[in-house]
């Protein structure tokens, strides 16, 4: 046996379920330096009209410091509704992604940071997104997911 799941991957909470017709979501930081890949992975739940968007972020520090848009070439993946598989949406060089696509459905978005989308240079290493007030009624939640944590396992891992 290769290990468990959660001994390859740290979680975290990017938010709560949330309305997001009530209130913008801005979502938790987490520092992309125990792994080289972050997953985003947010769950909706069905609704009328309401389309999301999605603004991701990069930080030098935990809180406060300074924080810059974060600019990501990498595809998006959905499922919508009854989809029985993922659906890869190309993304050209954005830091600010508006899948229309579950605006009159349920379903599940994945956004993916590589650890080299980031700036480096200037010590920027936290990642966050935000995710805009709904045009219309729709609940979501969100979880980040860092894979290759070298080896630590995730229950054992402060993030």
């Amino acid at each position: 046996m290769e290990g468990l799941f959660s001994e390859k991957v740290t979680m975290k909470q990017v938010a709560a379920p949330a309305e997001l017709n009530a209130a913008a979501v801005t979502g938790a930081r987490i520092k992309l330096d125990k792994g080289h890949k972050l997953a985003i992975v947010a769950s909706f739940g069905d609704s009328t009209s309401a389309v999301t968007d999605f603004t991701l972020q990069q930080h030098d520090a935990a809180s406060s410091g300074n924080s810059k848009a974060l600019t990501i070439s990498n595809p998006y993946f959905h499922k919508v509704a009854s989809a029985t598989s993922f659906t890869k949406v190309a993304v050209s060089a954005a830091s600010n992604i508006v899948p229309t696509v579950l605006a009159n459905d349920e379903g599940i978005i994945v956004l993916e940071v590589c650890d080299d989308d980031l700036d480096r240079d200037n010590d920027y290493a936290w990642v966050s997104v935000n995710v805009a007030d709904a045009t219309a009624s729709k609940i979501m939640s969100a979880i980040y997911v860092v894979h290759d944590a070298k080896a630590t396992p995730a229950y054992a891992q402060a993030v």
